[in-house]
């Protein structure tokens, strides 16, 4: 019953994660257009150190680094923030939306691949089916939108895939400082770290921007990116990463497309397409594959 009640927490961890994180490329592609990314990025990640300080204070726990740790946690925030996030923000300037999804999507296999590297994981055959399944999904769901690669969106393809690469990098050598520390205290000290190594150039675009521009729409993108993709969200990938395997974990990045298409369709009656059934049925089976039968390891030191 217990190992029941843990799996039912995880799979509505990642459905309530999946969902906070559809929301980016709509928000960041709404607000970066009017708006400076170094703007957006500077409250952005103010309003995340703040959500998560809040839910810290709410649950009762306190954080105490070892010294040998600073180094692992700077990292982690450099990472994190500075380096993923703005080459996200500035990156959704200059390529369609679609592209950050379809380019996200390969998220899990560089997990993968750095994991091993590393020694946290194994390459079990489940998780290479996995990963390949949901890549897949999210290229049929997308297709048409594949061949659109071209060379005005190059220098905006390429950011989002320095993004990608840093968070993939991120959520594998996170494994051993979450489990060590805990979810919620982890993403607290990243985000905040990476909040401080930002602060400098946020503060100057802030000071400079042309707040005229900004709209109600901007305000809730800012509010949206800031507290929920940003803080709850990465809270999440976090609390899901001290339970299950990296590579699981980062499957969830191909959960974004089939669900941002069904947002879509339930606001704005836009109804689904073919692909985008058969793409979105390939990618939750992907999904119940790499978490279902690969079930979970909590430990790093267990069996991979």
């Amino acid at each position: 019953m217990n190992k029941f009640s843990e799996k039912y927490k995880i799979f509505n961890a990642i459905i309530l994660m999946s969902i906070t994180f559809a929301f980016a490329p709509i928000a960041a592609k709404d607000i970066v257009m009017t708006v400076s990314p170094f703007t957006v990025a500077f409250y952005r990640f103010i309003l995340t150190s703040i959500t998560l300080y809040i839910i810290l204070k709410i649950s009762g726990r306190t954080i105490e680094i070892e010294k040998i740790d600073y180094w692992r946690f700077i990292t982690l925030a450099l990472l994190a923030v500075p380096i993923n996030q703005i080459t996200f923000l500035i990156g959704m300037q200059y390529t369609p939306a679609s592209h950050p999804a379809m380019l996200y999507a390969t998220t899990p296999a560089w997990v993968l691949i750095l994991t091993v590297y590393l020694g946290v994981e194994k390459a079990r055959w489940w998780k290479w089916v996995g990963i390949f399944l949901a890549i897949v999904g999210v290229f049929i769901l997308f297709y048409g939108e594949v061949l659109s690669f071209r060379q005005d969106t190059l220098f905006g393809d390429i950011l989002i895939l320095v993004a990608v690469f840093s968070w993939s990098l991120y959520t594998a050598l996170g494994k051993p400082i979450v489990e060590r520390y805990g979810s919620l205290e982890s993403t607290f000290i990243i985000m905040t770290f990476g909040m401080f190594m930002y602060f400098p150039v946020g503060f100057i675009s802030a000071i400079v921007n042309d707040y005229s521009v900004f709209t109600i729409n901007n305000f809730i993108a800012l509010l949206t990116l800031g507290i929920f993709v940003s803080g709850i969200g990465s809270y999440l990938w976090y609390w899901l990463l001290e339970r299950i395997r990296p590579s699981q974990v980062a499957i969830m990045s191909c959960a974004q497309p089939p669900l941002v298409a069904f947002i879509e369709w339930m606001v704005y009656g836009l109804a689904p397409t073919t692909n985008v059934i058969i793409g979105s049925i390939i990618i939750v089976s992907s999904v119940f594959i790499m978490i279902g039968y690969g079930g979970q390891k909590r430990s790093i030191s267990s069996g991979k």
